[in-house]
């Protein structure tokens, strides 16, 4: 079992998908014009309202922050009346309501999800409401995907390239390869589809034209740098190796009466050749000379004559002494997914101001994303943790005292802090997962979130076996009970960065939880990276964890 999900679906999202429907037609109707002229004379009287569409929740008041979020518990239309009928001048009532009105189509066209995918994106004959709006998504992100994969192969080519060109050594070069991407290549799709619509003010969008300004970027997708290393190799020494062997030989000949020649035959011990071996160390080895050996040649029983053959006998002893050789690689690093190379390929300035609207362009591109994705799921936020940057990963790292091989499994741990969310039975193979993030519907019995749709993720056993398979290629197996029977108990103050937490022995609690133990805190306190109901992937130091185990089936290499 692993811990459930606390999140809820929210409500609302089919009365927002109507009404955001009803107005998107009715602002196709309008020129870019008149929408210009429109939001400039209600800008000032609803300076707040623009502000929530576009910000969520920055600006604005209550209202315009659920139409924002895709919830309000009134509907579009209902905060809009509330906002116009707040004011007092019943004279302008009317004139403001109209403003508006036409305020909220022009943000609606300019932020939210539905439109974008239905409308701005090309997607217009997308059946509606939630299958729909998925569909579409879809859609859109798997050329998107597929153009991410080519990415990070190119970056791959790009790392042989640098060997092949710089005369190499291949083997060491790959050994040294330090892929950063391979478990956190994870790009935020909605990320990219809400940045191309930024970049073109939604306005004469294409998928066509998004993917041809996406193909620029695919080399700066995955930046690679190098270093030149050198290494001091011992070329391995071969020296022969021989075995003993009994051979009749001919030992003395004499000459008897009429000239016959009579042959004396003995055993005698010699050696043959058997193979032989290298060593990396000099050291002192048996010598053996050649000698000639008659052998005696029969006929019907009889010695009729003799014949040479070559064997070999000790010859006291020799030194074996190998040789060194300085060998040249190259150490590359593959980085994780660049997004200011998207940005680049449509020509974002982040830090430019997004139109009439008091933001950046990044915040702008942000806030969509952020919205196209609730509105996949039909649910606020969901607490997750920031992503720990790699200045912050790479630091928390270092300060752990462990070997490598610990130091991979907790860098791969990491890597998905704050970009995999919950979702109750979700399991994964090795590397980056293209479904994560993606609404899907849990079919995994035994949980509130059982039947609906949730962000796809992993959960705690789910994770703690993603990160074993994509770190050292073990898997811990499936569920928190396996991942028990399959671990031996250590002591607290045994823990190293790597082994597992749980919160209880299986069968003892409703609901058990499984954590990989992370190292110590800059206030001395435990560590533990988990992925959890509610926030996903995060690190933490909760108190709950009772039972401390290390896996049965994972080198750790020495201690």
């Amino acid at each position: 079992m692993a811990e459930p999900d606390k999140r809820q679906t929210g409500d609302g999202a089919d009365s927002y998908a109507q009404a955001a429907r009803q107005m998107a037609d009715a602002a196709r109707q309008m020129s870019r014009e008149t929408m210009k002229q429109a939001a400039s004379a209600g800008a000032r009287a609803a300076s707040n309202a623009s502000a929530m569409m576009v910000q969520a929740s920055v600006q604005g008041g209550k209202a315009a922050a659920q139409i924002a979020a895709g919830g309000a518990a009134a509907g579009p239309v209902g905060a809009v009346l509330s906002a116009a009928w707040s004011l007092r001048h019943t004279l302008y009532k009317i004139l403001i309501f109209l403003c508006l009105f036409l305020l909220v189509l022009i943000v609606l066209i300019a932020s939210l999800p539905s439109l974008m995918l239905e409308s701005v994106l090309g997607m217009n004959g997308a059946q509606s409401g939630p299958a729909g709006r998925q569909d579409s998504y879809a859609a859109l992100s798997a050329p998107v995907s597929a153009i991410v994969e080519q990415g990070y192969d190119a970056a791959l080519q790009e790392v042989e390239d640098i060997i092949q060109s710089g005369g190499y050594d291949e083997e060491l070069s790959m050994e040294a390869l330090n892929d950063l991407a391979k478990s956190a290549s994870g790009f935020d799709a909605a990320f990219v589809l809400a940045a191309y619509s930024v970049s073109q003010e939604q306005q004469n969008t294409s998928e066509a034209d998004m993917i041809a300004k996406l193909n620029t970027a695919i080399p700066d997708l995955f930046p690679v740098t190098s270093a030149e290393k050198k290494e001091e190799q011992v070329i391995p020494v071969r020296y022969p190796l021989y075995k003993s062997v009994s051979v009749t030989a001919v030992v003395s000949t004499q000459t008897g009466s009429g000239g016959r020649v009579q042959y004396q035959t003995g055993t005698r011990t010699y050696y043959t050749p058997a193979g032989a071996a290298e060593t990396t160390s000099k050291m002192t080895v048996p010598a053996y000379r050649s000698v000639t050996v008659a052998l005696p040649v029969y006929s019907g029983g009889n010695i009729v004559g003799t014949r040479n053959a070559v064997y070999y006998t000790p010859d006291g002893t020799t030194s074996v002494v190998p040789r060194s050789k300085t060998v040249s690689y190259v150490e590359c690093t593959i980085h994780p997914f660049d997004q200011s190379a998207v940005l680049d390929a449509f020509g974002i300035d982040p830090d430019e101001p997004y139109g009439e609207f008091g933001i950046s362009c990044g915040e702008a591109v942000a806030n969509m994303a952020a919205a196209l994705k609730q509105t996949l799921v039909y649910a606020p936020g969901n607490g997750r943790a920031p992503p720990l940057s790699d200045v912050e990963l790479t630091a928390f790292v270092s300060r752990q005292n462990c070997n490598a091989t610990r130091k991979e499994i907790l860098s791969t741990a990491l890597s998905l802090v704050g970009k995999v969310p919950y979702f109750w039975g979700g399991k994964s193979d090795a590397g980056w997962n293209d479904e994560w993030n993606t609404p899907k519907l849990v079919t995994a019995a035994g949980d509130s979130t059982s039947g609906t749709i949730q962000p796809y993720g992993l959960d705690c056993s789910g994770f703690t076996d993603w990160v074993f398979k994509t770190a050292l290629g073990v898997s811990l197996y499936q569920g928190s009970w396996n991942q028990w029977d399959n671990t031996y108990a250590i002591g607290e103050e045994e823990l190293l960065p790597g082994d597992l937490g749980f919160m209880a022995a299986p069968g003892t609690v409703p609901v058990n939880h499984v954590l990989i133990y992370a190292g110590v805190g800059e206030n001395g306190e435990q560590m533990w990276a988990h992925c959890t109901g509610g926030s996903g992937v995060v690190l933490n130091s909760p108190d709950y964890v009772t039972q401390f185990r290390r896996p049965l089936n994972v080198d750790y290499g020495d201690e």
